[in-house]
């Protein structure tokens, strides 16, 4: 039994013909809910832990996004359709977009990496230990 057909039976039975929409549109969202953790993942090597982060379908970008949250406000990069460049929003707006594309040979850790630069050029994001210029004072 599909889920739709499911959630009609239930329906039917059990709440006088309303049945709540679905919390996925479709399903790909699930596949770019998970390549959107993925990516959230390599961002803890950039000081982006799990607490500063969220996966969620947004209704308004119709897609997946990752939302971090910084100093300056939530940043959402958009899971687009494959092929397509990760488009990044702030304050409901598209910003900007990363420069790679979305397909089977881009990796998630390389796209976190590039949405850390992305933060860090903005001033959004302190990348620590990344700043330091070596001197003979600091070298070890």
């Amino acid at each position: 039994m599909t889920r739709a057909a499911l959630s009609e039976t239930y329906a039917d039975d059990h709440c006088c013909g309303y049945a709540a929409a679905p919390a996925e549109p479709n399903s790909s969202v699930a596949a770019d809910l998970m390549q959107a953790r993925a990516i959230a993942s390599g961002l803890s090597e950039f000081g982006i832990g799990s607490a500063r982060w969220s996966a969620a379908y947004d209704r308004e970008a119709a897609a997946a996004v990752l939302r971090v949250d910084t100093p300056r406000g939530l940043y959402a990069l958009v899971i687009p359709e494959p092929g397509q460049p990760f488009p990044i929003r702030h304050h409901g707006e598209r910003i900007g977009a990363l420069d790679s594309r979305r397909t089977y040979g881009t990796a998630d850790s390389y796209t976190a990496a590039l949405f850390a630069a992305f933060l860090r050029d903005r001033a959004a994001l302190d990348i620590p230990g990344r700043d330091v210029c070596l001197t003979p004072q600091n070298m070890v």
